[in-house]
């Protein structure tokens, strides 16, 4: 592996017969995601499988690279990012498989160091470096969708890009996903706290509330209880959390779920409270409130204690979430 200080991330995109080169400066992206943990700034999750026809037909036509559908999906698989995105991405910075870069170095992102283009022995080295570079860009940064990507490797408006073609970066690469049989990972971005936050954001407030409500994490359920000298319940932990920060909520579930704005699980965000039914009394009592932090969890006090939980699968998936956004 090449030592860099900074690398340098040079696209080469083209445009009809034409071809222009981004830059994205990527800190020491390739260099130290060599042995890069999966905790950084956003998660990914498989949802579907790589659709071979179409994945491995794009490949074929991109010289360079047009035996290397295996390798590019299992270098994305061991760097926990999507191998239709990396694919897309290769392909728009070499020109379908055909840049000097590529031919001449075996480098299929263009990675420089401040001495020039990184030359690799073999192109699979340079696939590793290039996996290795959206490892950081995506699990460690938190460029977690195309548009965000492409604000880093092609930011409109730049002053290298005196023509504005940089604009075309995300819909081509866009296209190319599409093309290979679309993206089968979903990613979610962290916020400082490393708590996921989803492509619909956080509200104002959580971040402060959230704060309050962690320094209770680990304590028991106690049934009734609204402060710390007694101990919180569900709807006790949301009132007095809620109360230090300037919001006032009622005191029970069922009349926090009647003060909020019911919000559909699609357009939920990290700080919206969310509610369940029946895990007392009726089916249909409203009975046990979280906060939503993203990713399909809650931070609440139950019977279990005061913790994070899941809530899409499991005991309270069966409870019927539904979510309430604060008025």
């Amino acid at each position: 592996m090449v030592g860099v200080s900074t690398v340098v991330v040079v696209g080469l995109f083209l445009i009809i017969v034409s071809a222009l080169t981004f830059t994205l400066k990527a800190g020491n992206d390739e260099e130290n995601s060599k042995n890069a943990n999966f905790n950084g700034g956003a998660v990914c999750n498989v949802t579907g499988n790589v659709d071979r026809k179409k994945f491995d037909a794009m490949v074929k036509r991109s010289g360079a690279i047009k035996d290397k559908a295996d390798v590019i999906i299992d270098i994305a698989k061991e760097q926990g990012i999507d191998p239709v995105l990396m694919l897309a991405i290769i392909i728009n910075e070499t020109g379908w498989g055909k840049s000097s870069a590529i031919i001449e170095h075996n480098n299929p992102a263009g990675l420089m160091s401040s001495s020039g283009i990184i030359h690799y022995p073999t192109l699979d080295e340079g696939l590793q470096a290039q996996g290795r570079t959206l490892h950081n860009l995506i699990i460690k940064r938190g460029l977690t969708s195309i548009e965000k990507l492409g604000s880093a490797y092609a930011p409109v408006g730049a002053a290298n890009d005196p023509n504005g073609l940089n604009k075309n970066w995300v819909p081509t690469v866009t296209s190319f996903v599409k093309q290979a049989g679309g993206l089968i990972m979903n990613c979610t971005a962290k916020d400082n706290e490393g708590i996921e936050v989803g492509e619909n954001g956080k509200l104002t407030y959580f971040d402060d509330v959230i704060k309050i409500m962690l320094k209770f994490k680990g304590n028991p359920y106690v049934w009734g209880g609204s402060n710390p000298s007694t101990g919180f319940d569900c709807s006790g932990l949301m009132q007095w959390s809620f109360n230090k920060i300037g919001i006032n909520l009622p005191r029970t579930a069922i009349e926090q779920y009647k003060a909020t704005k019911r919000i559909s699980k699609e357009d939920a965000k990290v700080g919206d409270l969310v509610f369940f039914r029946g895990t007392y009394g009726s089916p249909t009592h409203v009975s046990h409130v979280g906060i939503y932090v993203g990713g399909g969890k809650m931070f609440n006090s139950n019977g279990g204690g005061i913790e994070y939980s899941d809530i899409t699968s499991g005991y309270w998936a069966k409870h019927s979430p539904e979510f309430g956004r604060i008025n």
